[in-house]
């Protein structure tokens, strides 16, 4: 694939490190508070105005920087499993950059995702069937893994394991946020963990204020100890194996807070009538926040700091009437 598609108009490309500079420049917004005194919520917003999640940061990234390290050739095909919003965020790239792109999902991926990525002329297969004990996840693995050998000049990038992950966010997304926030007033930092990328360089920009970071795991997810299970949230935890991204910062997670699929969507509602419209993985980072306030004591002030990675409309109304009797 390149850009002479015959279904693309012909025009001039914007320059990639320019858009990824600009795609950077998160912004953040003051959440309120909890249900007693003490510390406030602010949420780093991963949707820019684009309408793009921060996964468009991180599929731009990756491929800029294999580029870099002459780990991706000219025109090198790209592989990648993807519950969705990292998948498009690479076709994207790749449609700018001149490489095929190929992405392993489920059922479960978000039809308005799908279809921007055939848009953008992305490939993808579809494992149909969950594994029976390690999910969508596991059957995504092994399907991709299937492909691999059947095309091993495809390039992985590998975003569970690769360094070049957080060294995404390190390298464009933490620049913007230092001259952004108040780290005199954050007490603390809690956020998800899939890959663990943003977590491996937010938790560093803290750790070198002095600020712990701790996480907000969802039920079902082993990465930190948990027995896996099934769950109706996309894009954090892992059922399936834990990421060596997350496993090379370990040491500097202060905590885990564990969130079921029902307060993980009474979250989303609780924001949403906030006038923050979210998805699943942000309802996680709320509701440890919560638990994470109570723990801090009322006398706490000042703002605990967390990340909403997902937008509320990939989900319909499913996150919305979750767990309702009258829905």
């Amino acid at each position: 694939m390149s850009l002479s598609h015959p279904s693309v108009l012909h025009h001039r490309s914007p320059d990639p490190y320019e858009l990824i500079e600009e795609l950077s420049r998160l912004s953040t917004v003051d959440c309120g508070g909890f249900e007693t005194a003490g510390p406030r919520l602010r949420a780093i917003h991963g949707s820019p105005a684009t309408e793009s999640s921060f996964k468009s940061i991180l599929g731009l990234g990756l491929l800029l920087l294999a580029r870099e390290e002459g780990l991706l050739a000219e025109g090198q095909t790209v592989i990648e499993s993807t519950s969705g919003s990292l998948g498009l965020g690479l076709a994207v790239a790749g449609r700018l950059l001149g490489h095929p792109v190929h992405l392993v999902t489920d059922p479960g991926i978000p039809d308005i995702t799908r279809r921007k990525i055939e848009l953008v002329g992305g490939v993808l297969h579809i494992a149909a069937t969950p594994h029976p004990v390690l999910g969508s996840q596991q059957a995504r693995d092994d399907l991709l893994r299937t492909i691999l050998s059947e095309h091993p000049d495809f390039y992985w990038t590998n975003q569970n394991d690769s360094p070049l992950n957080p060294q995404v966010y390190t390298r464009w997304v933490v620049p913007h946020l230092m001259a952004a926030l108040d780290f005199s007033r954050i007490t603390a930092g809690i956020f998800c963990v899939g890959s663990g990328g943003h977590f491996s360089a937010l938790s560093a920009m803290l750790e070198a204020k002095g600020i712990p970071s701790y996480v907000a795991d969802r039920e079902g997810s082993i990465t930190f100890g948990g027995s896996p299970a099934r769950s109706i949230l996309r894009g954090t935890g892992n059922q399936n194996r834990i990421p060596a991204v997350i496993d090379a910062v370990r040491t500097r997670v202060a905590g885990v807070y564990r969130v079921s699929d029902k307060h993980a969507c009474d979250g989303v509602r609780e924001l949403a009538a906030r006038g923050l419209s979210v998805g699943g993985s942000s309802g996680v980072c709320f509701m440890g926040a919560r638990q994470l306030a109570a723990d801090l004591g009322p006398s706490a002030d000042g703002e605990i700091l967390t990340f909403f990675a997902d937008r509320g409309e990939l989900y319909g109304t499913t996150l919305l009437n979750e767990g309702r009797t009258d829905a």
